[in-house]
């Protein structure tokens, strides 16, 4: 299901593909105005401190389900680790991580599901020793915005998707980067390919396939990110202020320690 919004695209992956591009295309009409609202994103998330925190958190999890500190035997970590290397993280900190994970199985992982300012769905994952405490500190966030616990049954608005980012190619218009992005995506196997808000090319692909094709589009982009993420199936669309209101809890939200990643179906 590649999405290119390109006039014209390879023509025997288009006819596979017609219908789902089209459900694709609608549920993406409002993406860039929450973009815009939640621009201060992007600037906290490339904050080297904090990207840092979210990697090491991703590590002792991967280690903890994996049961391994050896990524040749622990796919998870494999992927983390790899985060790590573009991420410029240093390796002297990585092997501290590891091992202080190998000999402390404290903290574990959890997934909340709220529903959230206009009854948009908001995944929230955690890892932290104490989420009695962590419940404490989200559930007054949610109610400065209007916001409960979903009554559960509300991951069925998300699958799950391997995504890699790669920078985009400079001197060229969209139409040009995306035609010949469409065929690397189909080259390599992956679904969909767009440019992002970030001007950032992004590929999507089965989670199970990320590996191989983040590999094949290193030969071809710079690849600066490759992970398996929440994607909605089923957006919400929201008003000005439910969306301003959604962008503000999210950003307390992501703000606190133990979060190390949050999801939402805001379209």
């Amino acid at each position: 299901m590649l999405r290119t919004f390109l006039p014209s695209v390879n023509a025997r992956f288009l006819a596979l593909n017609f219908d789902c591009a089209q459900h694709l295309c609608k549920r993406y009409a409002g993406h860039s105005k929450w973009a815009n609202i939640r621009h201060t994103k992007g600037a906290k998330d490339a904050q080297r401190g904090a990207l840092f925190t979210k990697l090491a958190q991703k590590m002792k999890i991967a280690i903890q389900e994996g049961g391994s500190t050896d990524p040749k035997l622990n796919i998870n970590l494999e992927q983390v680790l790899e985060q790590a290397r573009r991420a410029n993280m240093p390796g002297a900190t990585v092997q501290s991580i590891i091992k202080s994970a190998s000999t402390k199985g404290t903290g574990q992982k959890y997934q909340i599901e709220i529903r959230g300012p206009g009854s948009c769905i908001v995944l929230v994952d955690l890892f932290t020793e104490h989420i009695h405490h962590a419940k404490q500190n989200i559930s007054t966030i949610m109610k400065k915005h209007g916001s409960k616990y979903a009554d559960g049954g509300a991951k069925h608005c998300f699958e799950q998707k391997g995504i890699v980012i790669a920078e985009r190619p400079a001197g060229k218009d969209d139409a040009v980067i995306l035609e010949k992005a469409t065929d690397d995506a189909i080259e390599c196997g992956a679904e969909d390919v767009k440019i992002n808000d970030e001007d950032h090319l992004e590929f999507h692909c089965a989670a199970s396939s990320l590996k191989n094709v983040a590999a094949v589009l290193e030969k071809t982009y710079i690849v600066t990110s490759a992970s398996v993420e929440y994607i909605p199936t089923i957006g919400q669309e929201l008003t000005d202020q439910e969306m301003t209101d959604a962008a503000k809890m999210l950003d307390k939200l992501e703000a606190l320690p133990e979060v190390i990643q949050t999801y939402n179906n805001i379209i």
